[in-house]
């Protein structure tokens, strides 16, 4: 498998989780706001004896602490109802 594959593939992955979770906090199907997942790879390449620390964490934080033009606005949009 090459780097770009790999790298391809993690970036699919991570939209998906974005897509998941925002959809589910959007529904109300995800109710805590402060989730986390970590782990930890067990080698670094620019550490000697060093491991590579993956997380993934959500929080609750005021609109006016983030940066001007960071995508604020989700980009999907729950529409009540269905189809006709």
């Amino acid at each position: 498998m090459s780097d770009s594959y790999r790298m391809e593939r993690i970036e699919r992955l991570l939209n998906e989780l974005r897509y998941e979770v925002e959809v589910g906090m959007m529904k109300g199907e995800i109710e805590d706001e402060t989730m986390c997942f970590a782990f930890y790879v067990p080698i670094s390449k620019q550490i000697p004896k060093g491991v590579v620390q993956c997380e993934f964490r959500t929080r609750p934080i005021p609109l006016i602490a983030m940066p001007m033009g960071s995508g604020l606005i989700p980009k999907l949009e729950i529409i009540k109802g269905g189809r006709s």
